[in-house]
């Protein structure tokens, strides 16, 4: 084997081993809503920025983003109804 596999081996195990940390890590921390809200707006304001938002979208992507809106309107119903009890 020569040594540019070797390094090459090398680095995708260390980039392996880091990623699976990074999930336990992650795992452990639990889920962080303000965080993931952030970085989602951060990645949308970057794609306006590049002049690549909105995308284009197929006619099954469009019914994709229609169930999950009549979705996150049942959620919306469902958590005023929880917090009025």
């Amino acid at each position: 084997m020569t040594d540019d596999k070797r390094a090459m081996i090398a680095f995708l195990r260390g980039h392996g081993a880091a990623e699976e940390r990074q999930r336990e890590l992650l795992a452990d921390e639990g889920p962080q809503p303000a965080q993931a809200i952030a970085e989602s707006l951060s990645a949308l304001n970057a794609a306006q920025e590049m002049g690549m938002w909105p995308g284009p979208r197929s006619d099954r992507q469009e019914q994709d983003v229609e169930r999950v809106r009549r979705r996150w309107i049942r959620i919306q119903q469902h958590a005023r109804k929880a917090t009025a009890r």
